[in-house]
């Protein structure tokens, strides 16, 4: 057998997926890899947390099972970096609800159990969920931005943290908020990095580059109009072309503990 390229993590359930997904897995895992090798991050780590919009706009990419191929696109990004391996996940509209972590072995599960816009869904994976109700289908952006800072505030352990961002639009209400929210987390160990799906608009997203006054740049924002077009090795390179360099200065700045950076 060919051994494994330096670097590249395995992680707990891999052994029990068929070859064809194991394949697939480790191309996409070396991917990732690759990036964060040439961006000095390899062997960093941090926790992954992936936000996916549930708001009625993104019915389409429902349907089609694209946000099934995110989610399963958005692993191997967690195997790389995050200690366990897992992926911690959360829908939001008007609200939110954090799911059970995605992880290698229950991926397919996951996604059946809880990739829904509307209904009652969770069992047998977690507690049911009302979508409808505890979540809603509308954009309001500013209760799961809070939540996940109040979810690293409790942890407290300066481990950095990858938010993955998925919206197909919004952004527009609450503006200052938003803003305000961003520029006074530039303080705190996570990193935002969001990601336009469709050619809608995305408000204040759009001016992330130009924020001012933070204490280290703490976002990014991409637009992609067709996420399935896009070969893994160039999504993979969007997704993480700024965490490595927020990662090496929120280090400096004792943002971050140094025991979680990369070389």
């Amino acid at each position: 057998t060919t051994p494994a390229t330096p670097g590249i993590r395995m992680v707990k359930g891999e052994e029990k997926l068929s070859l064809e997904k194991r394949q697939k897995l480790d191309l996409r895992k070396e991917q990732v890899h690759k990036v964060l090798l040439t961006k000095g991050a390899a062997g960093a780590v941090a926790r992954v947390i992936m936000v996916i919009d549930k708001t009625l706009s993104m019915r389409r990419l429902f349907k089609e099972k694209t946000v099934h191929r995110v989610v399963e696109r958005m692993i191997p990004v967690a195997t790389q970096l995050d200690s366990d391996g897992n992926l911690e996940a959360y829908l939001y509209g008007s609200s939110y609800a954090q799911l059970p972590d995605v992880t290698v072995a229950a991926a397919e599960e996951w996604m059946d159990t809880y990739i829904h816009l509307k209904g009652r869904h969770g069992a047998p994976l977690g507690p049911q969920i009302d979508y409808d109700r505890q979540i809603g289908g509308v954009n309001e952006e500013l209760p799961i931005m809070n939540a996940i800072l109040e979810a690293v505030a409790e942890a407290g352990d300066r481990q950095p943290v990858l938010v993955l961002f998925f919206t197909d639009g919004g952004f527009h209400s609450k503006v200052p908020q938003i803003r305000r929210l961003i520029h006074d987390a530039a303080a705190q160990p996570i990193f935002w990095q969001f990601i336009g799906l469709g050619r809608n608009r995305f408000g204040v997203l759009t001016e992330l580059d130009t924020l001012s006054g933070r204490v280290v740049d703490n976002a990014g924002f991409f637009p992609i109009d067709d996420i399935d077009t896009v070969a893994d090795g160039a999504l993979y390179e969007h997704l993480l072309s700024e965490f490595p360099d927020w990662l090496r200065e929120a280090i400096r700045l004792g943002i971050v503990d140094a025991r979680f950076g990369g070389r």
